[in-house]
């Protein structure tokens, strides 16, 4: 797996088309670019068949390329869990098998992301999201049946193999290399948000009786990086269940090197892709892609390491170099 390289390890420009936005990625990043000699292009409209695209492209939007991406997903026979877009009818007339996931699509870091097991939990789920939406009547407030519109689906729920949440995390290049993998797996400790209204309201005024499933190491969870010599008992054990060494594995990380290099221009240089592992399918399922994915626990296991929350953009902005770097080496 690729070393993440520093700033002055980018070769020169001279005028090679880079695609960047200043305020996707670490400044520094931009500033070496332009002080490398490469042109810095902020709009498609400019672009040519040899632009790199180091940041996605914000002319799109999501819907004019997501269908796109998972149906070549699906091409593979990969796929997502059974998904719907939020819809308070639908909830209200119980439309949904339990259990099933509510979550926000557009927030990272294991936010707003519910299991809802029980009839309790859905009753409890339909007064929380008729009260935020309420807010707006009331207070003229921010839009929240808009935002729960565009931003919640409703997912079906997959259990892993283990007394963990578990994820697999795949960061590849748009040059078609994986720069790392990782399983992410954390306790199904009780569930805690009240870092958003719709947290507060399902942890305080109108509680869950589930506990959280998410897995990330932003809510504290664990990190085994993947391609390391020696691991812990327990980290094998952990990896065994999910079949890590597998031919369906490898096969999984082909696919998303493949995609990625497909729909380059689209994702930028870096895209973190998010799998979930069936217990009782044993196959692996798509959760979800991001073009600006966390790297900080790598970051860390590499040596960069930071203690305060603008130092992150830097560790970012070094992985995206190493991407870009692999782009202009081929």
């Amino acid at each position: 797996m690729e070393r993440i390289i520093s700033y002055n390890e980018l070769p020169n420009g001279n005028g090679r088309s880079i695609y960047i936005k200043m305020n996707d990625t670490d400044p520094n990043l931009y500033v070496n670019l332009l002080n490398k000699g490469y042109k810095l292009i902020h709009n498609n409209i400019y672009a040519d068949s040899s632009t790199i695209y180091v940041t996605c492209r914000r002319e799109l939007t999501i819907d004019d390329y997501e269908k796109t991406i998972e149906d070549s997903f699906k091409d593979k026979n990969i796929f997502k869990p059974t998904t719907y877009k939020f819809s308070l009818e639908s909830l209200k007339n119980k439309k949904y098998q339990l259990p099933f996931v509510f979550k926000n699509e557009s927030i990272n870091g294991g936010k707003e992301k519910f299991l809802i097991e029980t009839e309790n939990d859905y009753n409890n789920l339909i007064k929380a999201c008729e009260d935020l939406i309420n807010i707006d009547s009331l207070y003229n407030s921010k839009n929240y049946n808009k935002y729960l519109n565009d931003n919640f689906v409703i997912q079906e729920y997959i259990e892993t193999p283990s007394k963990y949440n578990t994820t697999v995390r795949l960061l590849t290049s748009s040059s078609g290399d994986l720069l790392y993998g990782s399983l992410k797996y954390n306790k199904p400790e009780e569930y805690k948000d009240d870092t958003t209204l719709l947290g507060y309201f399902l942890n305080d005024i109108y509680p869950l009786s589930t506990k959280s499933i998410v897995s990330n190491t932003f809510s504290g969870g664990e990190n085994i990086l993947l391609g390391k010599d020696k691991y812990l008992e327990e980290e094998k054990e952990l990896l065994n269940s999910h079949n890590i060494d597998s031919d369906s594995f490898n096969n999984l990380i082909e696919i998303s090197k493949d995609i990625h290099k497909e729909y380059k221009n689209i994702l930028g240089v870096i895209c973190g892709f998010d799998y979930i592992y069936d217990k009782e399918k044993e196959k692996w399922f798509l959760l979800e892609y991001h073009s600006k994915p966390m790297v900080g626990d790598y970051s860390t296991r590499q040596n960069i390491n930071y203690t305060v929350e603008s130092d992150k953009i830097t560790a970012e902005g070094r992985v995206r170099a190493t991407a870009l770097n692999l782009v202009l080496k081929k």
